[in-house]
């Protein structure tokens, strides 16, 4: 294999999990629901994945462009040495208007930005969250209810979320308290909990802000809808193993949707014990085999587009180690 060859195939590795992808995690779903938090790494797995190989296109590509010179000539031909005792393959070099050095900048450029947007949009997703629980906690008391501290808030909507531990933790309706009988209390309260023991929070958020920075990618895109998902579901299976699915099912019917805000207080960043969409999965929980290609398949591809990316960045890494020779 030449060094083009395999750079070809880094390109077409990324940009077939970029638009691939997410066909492959639906069609996965039915087995990767058995066990959501598994799941859950299991995508952020192949954004990391994904963004790895992404960044390996330029290094790789590097191995066989000769362009137009930008440094002096003699320093020009020592980085040619370090590039090609870089690539593992046979170098069949071509000409190109982009300059090698440019081709190993960009990927450095290109991350750099990528993380100053990505905490950018985490700060202000943060900061959007901390508002919506300083004035959660303005209109609510602090109550112990089944033995957890909780807030309530008084609304006549039946409803339960929760922020992170930091920010509040469990809220509570005063409707829910009156609708909800003392099993299905303990069920959403277990619920919530888990939510705040297993820090969704933070996942949703790390999510939520790598969207807000390359939500056009469809992977991305696709992650960022599904995670959620699987963690309201692993929250549902704690509830479950607590209280047991009965009373969990009879707490999300009586709940019903979610609310935006109670009181004029926007509950931006909290996450929902909500009605009924994820009760068929608690009465009739995924079996058999259905998704289990998909999931093989899932993994085949996350381990050969993790091995293409890796094969990149660890050959230059060993050039450097060893002074290019």
């Amino acid at each position: 294999m030449t060094a083009g060859v395999f750079g070809a195939a880094v390109l077409a590795a990324v940009l077939g999990l970029a638009l691939g992808g997410p066909y492959l995690l639906r069609s996965a779903a039915p087995m990767l629901v058995r066990a959501p938090r598994v799941a859950t790494a299991v995508i952020l797995s192949a954004v990391a994945v994904w963004l790895g190989a992404l960044l390996a296109i330029g290094p790789v590509l590097a191995w066989t462009a000769t362009g137009p010179a930008l440094i002096p000539a003699g320093a020009a031909a020592v980085c040619r040495r370090c590039l090609d005792a870089a690539t593992p393959f046979a170098i069949g070099a071509f000409q190109t208007p982009v300059p090698a050095a440019l081709l190993l900048a960009l990927p450095v450029a290109a991350s750099a930005v990528l993380l100053v947007a990505f905490l950018a949009a985490l700060r202000a997703r943060q900061e959007v969250t901390r508002g919506s629980a300083r004035r959660m906690r303005d209109q609510a008391r602090r109550r112990r209810v089944a033995g957890r501290d909780v807030h309530v808030i008084d609304d006549e909507h039946p409803f339960a979320i929760a922020f992170s531990s930091s920010l509040g933790g469990i809220v509570l309706s005063t409707s829910a308290l009156d609708a909800l009988d003392a099993r299905e209390l303990a069920a959403v309260l277990a619920h919530e909990e888990a939510h705040v023991r297993q820090r969704h929070h933070l996942i949703v958020s790390l999510s939520g802000s790598l969207r807000a920075v390359l939500g056009w990618v469809p992977l991305v895109s696709a992650a960022a809808d599904a995670i959620p998902h699987y963690l309201e579901i692993a929250a549902d299976n704690r509830a479950r193993a607590s209280v047991g699915t009965s009373a969990l099912v009879s707490a999300l019917l009586k709940l019903g949707e979610a609310p935006r805000q109670s009181g004029g207080v926007e509950f931006a960043g909290a996450l929902h014990a909500t009605g009924p969409q994820r009760i068929p999965q608690l009465v009739r929980p995924s079996r058999g085999l259905a998704g289990a290609a998909a999931a093989g398949m899932v993994a085949m591809v996350l381990a050969a587009v993790a091995a293409l990316g890796a094969t990149g960045h660890l050959a230059y890494l060993a050039a450097a180690l060893t002074g290019c020779f």
